[in-house]
């Protein structure tokens, strides 16, 4: 089935440079830190009055580091700001000023007549199917010995009128009778971009496009999220509103639930950047280190998709009352938490993250970072670590709310190695492909 999805494409930006940061500080010293946080926080109150008739005063803070052992000069490239963590640790992040892009309220007003014709059409929302799992058995030693001649085939196939003998003028009914012709370019090169089509830039072609090669849209695999806006039932609008937000690579499914194919419209050129990207999974699987896919392979992976800092009291309380009472917490927030926890069966934890720090973390369930093509039976990279990893996330520009700042661990709930993580960041860039 198609989960077909309408999209101003997210924008894509080089990561900024990281500075270069000293040892993090023991537990003791992290806890007797925090400990002291709120006695800080009531001098700083103090000071905030004071800012005015200090010049240098927001300078000086924004650039050094202050811990128990000392002032550390800490300056960030132009271009950038500097955020303290929790642990004490300063890094650098983008504040680049760039054109503000459309909100997605704007373009429902500017474009309600063409909305209107969606709306109350009566077909409803189909559920999203399962999501396929194939990944048992795999002998990557023996997959890998020999890499096959069409794991380099064009990807994406760019697909204009003329390669299917149409004219640019071609209605969706003379588009739909090279039905076959077009699912077995799809089978084969994993990715179709339709150029040059006049009925398919428009919404409604958009809709005509898809159901003329047979497909039947459902209900988005993040249905009851913030991250996409409803056109209609079938419809979802994404809009990536700071331009400065870099979406990384993951597949259209969540543990649970997700479709085999996904159709996506640009119905409106962004301001800034644009580029949609796209990743070969199978391309992936053959170009990762062995060793690295085999470790991802024997451990599995489990995915947070919600969470916070847990704060001093993770070294004090027990970390399952913690955990306990932060799930109790979430059921009870207003908003798609509480469904979503049951949608995505979320266990929950106090977790260190990769620089030792302890989060509260609503995880799914243990998952295969590989999978098999449900057609092909081809092994694939299907993980959506290099979107989700805090590693990767905490070094480059990311615009979410804490609580919706995503990690990934292995499945006995072991820390990933950030060499680990960055190789799959390196490999993927490699093999990224911008539309």
């Amino acid at each position: 089935q198609l989960c077909s999805e309408t999209t101003r494409v997210h924008t894509m930006a080089s990561p900024l440079p990281h500075m270069p940061l000293k040892s993090r500080p023991t537990r003791r010293e992290y806890s007797r830190t925090m400990a002291v946080a709120s006695v800080v926080a009531l001098a700083l109150v103090g000071c905030i009055g004071m800012a005015s008739k200090a010049p240098g005063l927001q300078s000086a803070i924004a650039s050094t580091r202050t811990s128990m052992r000392g002032t550390v000069q800490r300056i960030c490239p132009v271009g950038s700001r500097t955020v303290r963590r929790m642990d004490g640790r300063v890094i650098c992040r983008s504040t680049e000023v760039k054109e503000k892009t459309e909100n997605f309220i704007d373009y429902v007003g500017r474009n309600k007549d063409l909305i209107d014709q969606f709306v109350n059409k009566g077909t409803g929302s189909r559920p999203c199917p399962a999501t396929m799992w194939n990944s048992r058995d795999m002998d990557i030693e023996s997959l890998r010995a020999t890499r096959p001649a069409d794991v380099d085939v064009e990807f994406p196939l760019y697909v204009t009128p003329g390669m299917l003998g149409l004219n640019a003028d071609a209605d969706a009914q003379a588009f739909g009778a090279k039905i076959e012709e077009v699912r077995e370019l799809l089978l084969k090169h994993g990715a179709l971009v339709f150029r040059d089509f006049d009925f398919t830039k428009s919404m409604e072609g958009y809709r005509q496009t898809y159901e003329a090669l047979g497909f039947e849209s459902c209900e988005d695999p993040l249905e009851g999220t913030f991250l996409r806006k409803n056109a209609d039932k079938e419809i979802k609008f994404t809009f990536n509103q700071n331009p400065t937000h870099y979406v990384g690579m993951h597949t259209e499914c969540t543990h649970t639930v997700g479709p085999v194919s996904g159709a996506f419209w640009c119905g409106t050129p962004a301001s800034v950047g644009g580029e949609f990207t796209l990743l070969d999974g199978r391309k992936m699987f053959y170009d990762l280190d062995k060793d690295v896919l085999q470790r991802f392979y024997d451990k599995d992976v489990r995915i947070k998709v919600v969470g916070l800092p847990a704060g001093p009291l993770a070294n004090i309380l027990p970390r399952g009352f913690l955990a306990g009472a932060f799930e109790g917490a979430a059921k009870n927030m207003p908003g798609p938490t509480s469904d979503l926890m049951t949608k995505y069966d979320l266990e929950f934890f106090v977790l260190d993250d990769y620089e030792g720090v302890p989060r509260f973390g609503g995880l799914e369930p243990k998952q295969s970072p590989l999978n098999r093509h449900p057609v092909t039976g081809d092994p694939l990279w299907f993980c959506n670590i290099h979107n989700h990893a805090r590693y990767l996330s905490d070094r480059r520009p990311n615009s979410l709310v804490e609580i919706a700042r995503a990690d990934v661990y292995f499945g006995d709930l072991s820390i990933i190695p950030p060499k680990d993580v960055q190789h799959i960041d390196d490999v993927t860039r490699r093999n990224l492909h911008k539309v």
